[in-house]
Parts: C-alpha cells; structure tokens; sequence
C-alpha cells in the first residue's frame, strides 16, 4: 500500500517484536523485513474515510480530493501474532546457536547450521528467515523436553498402613504430567516458572498420593531443604485438603515435617468476669422464679363398699 496515511503503528509494531531478539544485528534485520512485509499485507489497511483527514497531511487531503486511493492502518491480531511468533523463533535460534558444541556432541552440526544461518541472515527474505527459525526453534524445545525428563532427585515411596502410597515426583516433565491428571495449574509449568524452578533448583519437594490401584488422590509441595512445612496440598481439581489429613501426616512424619499444633484454647477470663459469668448462668433463688406448689389431690372416702 502506497498511499498510506500513517504507517508508524506497523513500525512500532516491528520493534516491539524485535525486542526479544537479543542479537542486535538479527534484529534489526527482522525489524526491516517485518515492516516490508506488514507494509505488502492488505488486511493491515483500510480505505480512509472523510473523518481520517481531520489530522492527516495536506498530500493525503490532496490526494483524496483528486480521487487517488487512501488508506489508514487498522489493527490485524492474527498479523500481529505472526510477527511475534517469528520474533520469538528467532531468539530461540540465537540460543542454539549460543550453545557450546563441547556441551552437547551430538549436535554439533546443529548448532553450527543455526550459527551459519544468523550469520547470512542479511540474504534471506521473511519467509525463509521465518521457516529456519521454526526448524531451530524446534530443536531448542526438543533439548528443553530432554532437560525437564532428567530426574532432579532420587524415587521415593512411602507405603501408608490403609494400602495407599505416597510417590515422590523427580522430573518437571513427571510435574507437568501430574498437572494433567489432577486438572490444575501444574499442567502448565516448566522448569523457568514458579514450581518447575522450585524443583529444578531443589528448594521444594513434590508428592503424589495415589491408590494401589494407581489413583491419584492428592499432590503435596514441601519445602526443601530441610521439610520444615507443606506449603501446598491440594486435591483432583485443587480441592482442599484437611492440614489434619491422615495420610498428609504420615507423609509428614517420614520426611521430617511436623504436625500443625493444636488449636489455641480461648483465653480464661479474669476472676471477677468469671465468677459473674457463673452467677448469671444459676438459676434464680427467689420465690416468684420458683414453681408453684401444687397440692395432691385426694381420693373422696365413701361408705359404699366393693
């Protein structure tokens, strides 16, 4: 599109997906692309209307008067996720191409293939800057599954005495597998998000409740180390569980954390208070809040005899 009244919202949108590319020079030359390529896509335009040239330039109000086709920029989501999908992919492969090739032997032809391409990057057109990204893109998140099936800590089960049996739980994929099951925000982590990291980095431990049957009854997060509480316990579908549970404290006792305590008694009240309080629950002495002394009837004695 030529005649375009303002085209500084595509170009704002090619810099914030260039952000993430850490390589600058990558950057800037998906930067270039993306605005060419946004500036070619017809659905990012829309015929100009009489209200667009309140603001616009005396050569687009010259332009609509002599008839020559206007347009103005509109917002394309669809346009706008391709572009940052692109931008991501790309800062996927600056990272295979950042890997050590002594770090990973079998894949070095792999990461130098990522490194020529980032290399020459100034030759390719979007689409095929696009379609290498994907492929290195999906290296990288092979090598990330790779990462996250690596067990962090050894298998443990306890066997409880009603026949169920706690399972620790040793990978973030195993979590994430866990996160399925029982239908929670578990489903969804990785080894850069909140539990994933907590487990990557050994400062949490996670345990599964299930049956002999293989159940899934309840998944516990402990601290780690040492196991001072349970910082999260939660059922199929995050339904709560009772800190007082009997399998929770059997779980507890065997890998060192305490029982929650007894809950605190009400504090007694002050002599005076008290003995006021035990007057006022007495009933009361006097004679009206008494009951009222009824005589027995008698039997009438009569002459008539049986």
């Amino acid at each position: 599109m030529t005649n375009a009244i303002d085209i500084s919202p595509l170009r704002a949108l090619a810099k914030r997906a260039s952000a993430r590319i850490a390589d600058q020079i990558v950057a800037q030359r998906f930067e270039t692309l993306a605005i060419a390529r946004l500036l070619r896509d017809s659905r990012n335009f829309r015929p100009a209307r009489p209200s667009d040239l309140t603001h616009a330039p005396q050569w687009a109000k010259d332009a609509y008067d002599n008839g020559e086709p206007l347009h103005v920029v509109r917002n394309n989501r669809a346009v706008a996720a391709r572009m940052h999908t692109v931008a991501r992919r790309l800062a996927e492969t600056c990272k295979v191409a950042s890997v050590d090739p002594m770090a990973r032997p079998d894949d070095v032809e792999t990461i130098a293939g990522a490194r020529k391409f980032l290399r020459k990057i100034g030759n390719a057109n979007f689409d095929v800057m696009a379609r290498k990204a994907l492929q290195y893109a999906r290296v990288l998140e092979h090598w990330e599954e790779q990462t996250e099936a690596l067990a962090i800590c050894p298998a443990q089960s306890i066997v409880l005495l009603g026949g169920r049996i706690w399972h620790r739980i040793t990978s973030v994929a195993a979590l994430r597998r866990i996160g399925v099951e029982f239908g929670n925000c578990l489903a969804r982590t990785s080894r850069t998000s909140a539990y994933g990291a907590l487990l990557m980095h050994g400062r949490a431990q996670f345990w599964v409740l299930r049956t002999v049957a293989g159940e899934g009854l309840m998944v516990a997060m402990a601290s780690a180390p040492p196991s001072v509480q349970f910082t999260e316990v939660k059922g199929p579908r995050n339904a709560p569980v009772r800190p007082d549970h009997a399998d929770l404290q059997q779980l507890g006792l065997a890998i060192g954390v305490r029982p929650p305590p007894p809950p605190t008694p009400p504090p007694e009240p002050p002599p005076g208070i008290a003995a006021a309080v035990l007057t006022a629950r007495m009933p009361c002495q006097c004679s009206l809040c008494q009951p009222q002394y009824r005589r027995p009837l008698r039997l009438r004695r009569t002459s008539a005899t049986p």
